[in-house]
């Protein structure tokens, strides 16, 4: 019995880390690298790495020596700077977003509020002031649809569209 399962344990172990992703690469003297961690590369292999995914432990790739190639690194580098640029472009314009919706979500406590002060005081101005109430519920939610158009684009990540779209579920429909 305990064979048994100590071969079953096996397999399940076996069987998880055959799907890692393995990259390789030849150096300029035909070294060849091969690594889970694309980091570990060295210099003169990024940009010219192949990758296979692992789906059984006798998948193994043979990797022919390649001739090296004039700045095969400055691609890689160039992604990289224009990854980390675009990273930076979306968080700038999700921190500009979050002053809005926070403005947005003000203006509908406020009319929300005047709604509920007008409909309990009994003012003479009552009818006026409810439609500008209403006016401003109506702006303030033609304000949450287009946010929530805004942000169902790829500028933005899930978490940051699922922490404006909870802080907008405070404006009900």
């Amino acid at each position: 019995m305990r064979r048994i399962l100590s071969l079953l344990v096996v397999m399940v172990f076996l069987s998880v880390t055959a799907q890692a992703m393995t990259y390789s690469c030849r150096d300029k003297q035909g070294q060849l690298y091969m690594t889970d961690n694309l980091q570990s590369l060295p210099p003169e292999c990024l940009g010219r790495t192949n990758a296979t995914q692992g789906e059984g432990s006798d998948n193994l790739s043979f990797v022919p020596e390649q001739k090296p190639t004039q700045g095969s690194g400055e691609g890689f580098q160039e992604a990289v700077s224009n990854a980390t640029r675009e990273q930076k472009e979306r968080k700038e314009w999700f921190d500009n977003l979050l002053p809005r919706v926070e403005n947005v979500i003000m203006k509908y406590q406020q009319a929300r509020k005047q709604i509920y002060d007008t409909t309990r005081s009994g003012r003479v101005r009552y009818l006026e002031l409810m439609s500008e109430a209403r006016e401003q519920l109506q702006q303030a939610l033609a304000e949450k649809q287009q946010i929530l158009a805004e942000i169902s684009g790829p500028k933005i990540s899930r978490k940051d569209r699922g922490k404006i779209t909870f802080m907008l579920d405070e404006i009900k429909d």
